[in-house]
């Protein structure tokens, strides 16, 4: 019998029970980080800016508790890091500030970079609002910021193995920038 095989596989079954534990944890965290992100961009939409701060901050808590408990398990955390991105990001342009960068949200620019490219499709959103109530000012300047935006991601040029859906997310991006232009000159 083949004791060294038998003893290495009882210490990896041991290790992925507890890397389990872990990240069923890590799931939950994130499910509620995601959540709390979602609820935080609709409270955005809905002009409730104190109860959208209020999500985003459970939001930024669930993080920190994910970024306590990540190790070995970085990638299933990239999502929520991807929806606290978008959530800051919506909550930045609703006050007048400029968008957060990575290193003041605490998360890897990976996840950063898909964030924002999400928040392309926020800000449509936000200037489909502006021209319903008929503030054509608003609408185009929530359009330039999606311009900038794509402008800027369209330059990023890696493997997906290395950015992940990025690529994907940015084509999106630009056919809402076309879309959105349409809404600009119909209105």
């Amino acid at each position: 019998m083949q004791d060294g095989l038998e003893e290495t596989v009882k210490k990896a079954v041991a290790e992925l029970s507890e890397l389990e534990k872990r990240q069923d944890a890590l799931l939950m965290l994130q499910r509620e980080c995601i959540r709390s992100c979602a609820n935080a961009i609709k409270e955005v939409h809905a002009a409730r800016l104190p109860e959208a701060l209020l999500h985003f901050e459970a939001a930024k808590t669930k993080m920190g508790e994910m970024q306590a408990r990540e190790q070995k398990l970085e990638n299933i955390a990239a999502q929520a890091y991807q929806e606290v991105v978008e959530a800051a990001c919506v909550l930045a342009v609703a006050q007048g500030k400029p968008l957060p960068p990575a290193e003041e949200l605490g998360v890897p620019p990976v996840a950063y970079l898909n964030g924002v490219a999400d928040v392309v499709g926020e800000l449509r959103r936000g200037l489909q609002l502006a021209l319903s109530k008929g503030d054509k000012k608003k609408a185009q300047e929530l359009y330039a910021l999606m311009d900038e935006v794509y402008e800027q991601l369209f330059t990023i040029k890696f493997s997906s193995s290395l950015v992940g859906p990025l690529r994907r997310k940015v084509d999106v991006a630009r056919g809402q920038l076309e879309q959105a232009r349409s809404e600009l000159l119909r209105s």
